[in-house]
This record gives structure tokens, sequence and C-alpha cells, in this order.
């Protein structure tokens, strides 16, 4: 399961503030199965923003550092709020099914 996240960053030189955004979410076939029908949300700067949210947010900052911060702490999140859908997701297909016991009473 793979993801590719692409983001554009800018410096305003008349505000002196870094703008971050998310511009791009692309999801393989198989990551794109575990998330049909599902939003989750993501943490970032203490708040939550769902998924289908992500690339319409921007994020102001003042400094260079709290920019580059911010993408870790964006690809951060969305892993390990990917990796736990995609942990569910494993499991439940690991137990999802049917089961058939045959039981002979002869031989009890």
């Amino acid at each position: 399961m793979k993801m590719r996240v692409v983001f554009d960053k800018e410096y305003d030189l008349s505000s002196g503030i870094y703008r971050v955004r998310v511009r791009e979410l692309e999801f393989d076939e198989e990551l794109r199965k575990v998330l049909h029908g599902v939003d989750p949300a993501i943490r970032i700067k203490g708040q939550e923003v769902k998924l289908s949210e992500l690339k319409e947010r921007f994020f102001e900052l003042q400094t260079r550092e709290e920019a580059e911060k911010i993408l870790g702490e964006i690809r951060g999140a969305l892993v390990e709020a990917l990796g736990a859908l995609i942990a569910r997701f494993r499991e439940a297909q690991s137990f999802n099914g049917s089961v058939s016991y045959e039981i002979d009473f002869n031989e009890l």
C-alpha cells in the first residue's frame, strides 16, 4: 500500500508569512480500497482535519523552521491515521468469511 503526498510551500514577501498546503494526495489501488467510504481524521497542530479537507487547508506559519516542521507533522499524522486504518482493514480481512464445522457424533 502506497501513498504520495505533494506539498506546496511559499513565503509571502509582503507579510513575512510562510504558507504550506497539501496539493496532492495519491493512493495506490489497494489503499483506495481501504479508504473507500472512510474519511479518517488527521491530527495536525492539535486540530483534527478530515482527510477529504486536507487539500483545502493552508497552514500559515511565522518561521521557516515551523513551516518545515509542519511538513513532517502532516506526513507523520497521515502515516499514523492511515496505518491504524490499514491495521483494522487487515484484521477484518483475516477474520471475515464463513466458518463451517462438521461434527460426527459417531466419533464422540
